[in-house]
């Protein structure tokens, strides 16, 4: 008998009679049958189980516990006599597994002395089932009365030698009128097909997150308002959108306060400025309350920036995907964080390595700044999702990168700027480890070793500290000398760096690893020569006038210099190389090759978004915020099955519900069918019921519910039988607030090592058996 007398009484006289007449397996029958009958039969199925377990057949009275389960996920009950049976079949492990679970319903427990000993007990308990009362009155049964038919999952559960009938996709056991069902407009048939072409939007989300709080521009932020502003002010029909996090959709942005936006940036500095606040604020106003935008079919949105560290970016393009077949276009500007994560904060790569690996799932072609960024994009991409190749064009940033600001050198008063006639080399970049400053500042000081202060120029470097620059700096502060030849800015308005430019002796830039290298584009805009290191995009983006040196070579950079300081006619031959370079393109150029590269992206044939990427059966799926630092399908998986509205973003521990429903999308492995578990681990207050009702390729078929959630951490499974030819499972769950979900394993019902892995990792106590 069990260890805890909570036993539902026994529904009914006339399968008890037949129990007591030692006829069990006629008894399961009975109870089969009168369970689908029953608005709730979870109790008819556990005697059915019961029965069956008598009966001998004890595979079958597994089975029949696991549906029981399914119609009461609370109810500790079918998990304890589960036990039972698996540990009279010789089956330990599994038997303490079920226990284990069982415990964990009775106690909203999952680890401590207590939770142990619960499980010992039942270990060491009676596993044979509780018998039914003695009917009161005799029932008299015609001896040729056939049994009644049972359902087809009930047949196949008392004689699973048989075959299994074919039965359509559904959460065990059918939909009754008490379940979870399908809400009015909550999900439709299968879509048209989107017809190809459409129009062009521009994402500008991370642009205007950079003006939230900074005026100038640079790098990546220089190269989109330049694409930008060349739409705006070629008419090119577009529209500019910005990321609502909250509504997860995009905002609008009137075109005509956008392109103010970018005139007053190029003005100054002064993000202080009232007209540069006047100018802003009702872009930013736009973008946190203007209308929400509706995709036409067949748009391409185009991210020119990034979209790394926005949460939920791409749930709200699967939606837009889904409603409109949008397209979706990254500029993919360098894989740095990949390459060379020893350079970026330990942050960057981590928002990097979550966008990237969303990026392949989502993405129908790459914009790339160079072939060093197209090569690494796809080395990548080949090893995240084999055999995706998805299109890739180059869109080299050799355009004129100067703008439209005239040199101002007023604009550098009251800095440390050299003034004409004073000679100085330029350092464009942010002062940070990969940018290289401390070999170059070690080379400025061998030459000011070697040739005295008065010979060696100073070396002007433009850009605000970024990290990993302390050993550049130390060295800095540690020589006096070295500092006064050292000129630190930054905050410098486009009239001033003009300025810079355009009075410098040549430049310097010193990266360890570019996707382009724009200082570079902009050096030979001015006619200055660039000295670069031989590596990367660099390669391309000095356009074979650059004076190269070797990387990281304190040595090649300080001869380098030197021969353009000291040796007659050098600098003139450098320059005369420089000078012989075609004409910068204009920004308009560069964006009808981006507009060029969409229509060719509209015409590939890709391998359809929905089909990139599928739930391995087994796999456990943790639904936090993953802090990986290499790009991995599971990180990608954990976006992908987060679906719709109703969820808040990730979290270390997981994902909470945002209130109403909240759905989880499962593409399936192709081929699957059959009998499976949904094992959820849910995070919740305590209190309140839960839904959870299920949709095969958004057709409804079926639920559940737990009617009392016990607060912390807890687990549980649904058996889902998924029919052939099935693409993806859906679940709509609803909870009351602070519940969360914190991961998922979709696995075979026989599966048993991936369901003993699964419990093991909710933290209950290892078995020790014998």
């Amino acid at each position: 008998m069990d260890a805890w007398p909570n036993e539902p009484p026994a529904p009914s006289d006339e399968p008890a009679r037949l129990w007591h007449e030692g006829r069990f397996a006629e008894a399961a029958l009975r109870y089969a049958a009168l369970a689908a009958q029953l608005p709730d039969p979870a109790g008819a199925l556990l005697w059915q189980g019961h029965a069956l377990r008598r009966a001998g057949d004890p595979a079958a009275a597994l089975t029949v516990y696991s549906r029981a389960a399914a119609e009461a996920p609370a109810d500790p009950a079918p998990h304890r006599h589960a036990g039972h049976t698996l540990r009279l079949s010789g089956r330990p492990e599994e038997a303490w597994e079920r226990y284990a679970m069982a415990v964990a319903l009775e106690t909203g427990a999952t680890s401590g002395p207590g939770v142990q000993a619960a499980i010992t007990a039942l270990m060491a308990g009676d596993p044979g089932p509780p018998e039914p009362p003695r009917p009161a009155r005799p029932v008299t049964i015609a001896a040729d009365l056939p049994a009644p038919a049972p359902r087809p999952a009930t047949a196949a559960a008392a004689a699973p030698a048989r075959p299994v009938p074919r039965m359509p996709t559904m959460l065990a056991p059918p939909p009754r009128p008490r379940m979870a069902m399908l809400r009015a407009g909550g999900a439709a048939g299968p879509r048209a097909p989107v017809p190809a072409g459409g129009g062009i939007a521009f994402d500008i989300s991370d642009l205007l997150l950079h003006f939230e709080g900074r005026r100038t521009l640079t790098g990546i932020q220089r190269v989109q308002a330049s694409l930008v502003g060349a739409a705006l002010g070629a008419g090119l029909d577009a529209a500019y959108l910005a990321f609502d996090r909250e509504r997860v959709a995009w905002r609008a942005v009137p075109a005509e306060a956008l392109s103010l936006l970018l005139a007053a940036a190029a003005a100054g500095s002064d993000a202080e400025d009232p007209a540069w606040i006047a100018a802003r604020d009702p872009v930013l106003e736009a973008a946190r309350r203007g209308r929400t935008h509706v995709f036409a079919p067949g748009t391409s949105l185009v991210n020119l920036g990034n979209s790394w560290g926005i949460p939920d970016y791409f749930r709200g393009l699967r939606a837009a995907q889904r409603g409109a077949g949008l397209r979706f276009v990254p500029f993919l500007h360098d894989c740095v964080p990949l390459v060379m994560p020893e350079h970026c904060v330990r942050t960057l790569v981590q928002d990097y390595v979550r966008w990237f690996s969303s990026m392949g799932v989502h993405a129908h072609g790459v914009l790339c700044n160079s072939e060093c960024t197209r090569a690494d994009g796809h080395r990548f991409l080949d090893s995240l999702l084999p055999g995706l190749e998805l299109p890739m064009q180059v869109v080299r940033l050799d355009a004129d990168p100067r703008g439209n600001a005239a040199p101002d050198p007023s604009a550098l008063d009251g800095t440390r700027a050299p003034r004409p006639p004073e000679p100085y080399v330029l350092f464009v970049a942010t002062v940070e480890s990969r940018k290289d400053h401390l070999t170059a500042f070690r080379a400025w000081l061998a030459l000011l070793r070697r040739h005295g202060p008065a010979r060696v120029p100073r070396l002007v470097c433009v850009g605000a500290q970024g990290w990993h620059a302390e050993a550049a700096m130390n060295l800095l502060e540690g020589n006096a000398e070295l500092s006064r030849h050292v000129v630190l800015l930054h905050g410098i308005s486009d009239g001033g760096l003009a300025a810079l430019y355009r009075d410098c002796l040549f430049t310097l830039y010193n990266s360890h690893y570019e996707g382009w290298g724009l200082p570079v584009t902009e050096s030979l805009a001015w006619g200055k020569v660039p000295v670069v290191p031989s590596h990367s995009a660099l390669l391309e983006s000095g356009e074979g006038a650059a004076v190269y040196v070797d990387p990281q070579s304190e040595a090649s950079m300080a001869a380098a210099v030197e021969r353009l300081l000291f040796e007659p006619g050098a600098l003139d031959t450098a320059e005369a190389s420089v000078a012989a370079l075609p004409a910068r393109r204009r920004w308009d150029a560069v964006l009808a090759q981006v507009v060029a590269a969409l229509e060719d992206f509209g015409k590939a044939a890709v391998t359809p978004v929905a089909e990139r990427l599928s739930l391995p059966l087994g796999l456990h799926l943790p639904l936090g915020r993953a802090d990986s630092a290499v790009p991995d399908p599971a990180i990608a998986l954990g976006d992908l099955v987060r679906d719709g509205a109703g969820w808040r973003p990730p979290e270390e521990w997981g994902t909470a519900l945002a209130g109403g429903p909240a759905r989880l999308r499962l593409p399936l492995p192709p081929g699957t069918e059959g009998l499976l578990r949904l094992h959820l681990e849910f995070r919740a207050e305590g209190g309140g019921g839960l839904t959870a009702a299920l949709f095969a390729d958004s057709a409804p078929a079926g639920g559940a519910r737990v009617a009392d959630l016990p607060a912390g951490d807890f687990a549980t499974a649904f058996p889902v039988t998924v029919a052939q030819g099935t693409v993806a499972l859906e679940l709509e769950i609803e909870a009351p607030e602070g519940t969360g979900l914190r991961g998922l394993m979709l696995c075979r019902d026989d599966d048993l090592l991936a369901r003993l892995s699964f419990l093991e990792a909710q933290g209950l106590p290892s078995p020790r058996i014998g």
